[in-house]
């Protein structure tokens, strides 16, 4: 076992996007410090973590990132010609971090695990029902509107895997993302996604009837 698995000592990526569990996702590596990163976790067979970065202040011009982030396990690595990498990612377990450090060329960070609780609560199969029959509605006005398919095979398997599906592909800002992955209850996280997608969902209802009048 390496030392990041028995220390819980991760290597950081911050970015200005939220990463959540079950997400796949292809990275640009170009950075000297993050392509650092890139070879020592191909090297250990580690994955890294991924955050949201906060924007700068005048208070405070470095901010560190939020807390609450999810691992990201590479699965595929292609090396470019100009000497940078294309990655895809999966989205792992959700962590909390606990101490950030920088004596490395990147960020690292001391995490716990942070698993959504009441994940096999009746409420939560119970609002995954209402969730999944949102979600499809969604992605079919999603589809109608942009010319892009968005639909789905098939729903998740879990009401937790659907719950980060659903919080992957709601078209809303990073601030409102990082609050969802914030939520520590599964029946929680279900409940402030129904807000969203009938907000949103209303939004292009009203958009349609405006272009269709």
């Amino acid at each position: 076992m390496n030392d990041y698995h028995r220390t819980n000592l991760i290597p950081i990526f911050p970015l200005s996007m939220v990463f959540f569990p079950g997400q796949i996702k292809m990275l640009h590596i170009f950075e000297p410090r993050y392509k650092e990163l890139l070879q020592m976790c191909i090297h250990t067979g580690s994955p890294f973590g991924i955050v949201l970065n906060r924007p700068p202040t005048r208070q405070d011009p470095s901010p560190l990132p939020h807390r609450v982030g999810v691992m990201a396990h590479i699965f595929q690595v292609a090396r470019q010609s100009d000497d940078t990498y294309h990655i895809q990612i999966y989205g792992g377990e959700r962590f909390q971090v606990q101490h950030f450090y920088d004596t490395r060329a990147f960020l690292q960070a001391e995490i716990s695990s942070f698993p959504l609780a009441q994940a096999e609560s009746e409420e939560a199969f119970s609002l995954s029902d209402i969730v999944g029959d949102m979600l499809e509605s969604y992605l079919d006005a999603l589809t109608e509107a942009s010319g892009y398919d968005f639909q789905l095979p098939d729903l998740p398997e879990t009401p937790e895997q659907l719950a980060y599906i659903t919080a992957s592909v709601l078209q809303i800002n990073n601030q409102q993302k990082q609050t969802l992955l914030n939520i520590p209850t599964l029946p929680e996280l279900f409940r402030q996604e129904i807000q969203h997608l009938s907000s949103e969902l209303n939004l292009m209802d009203w958009i349609n009837d405006t272009i269709a009048s």
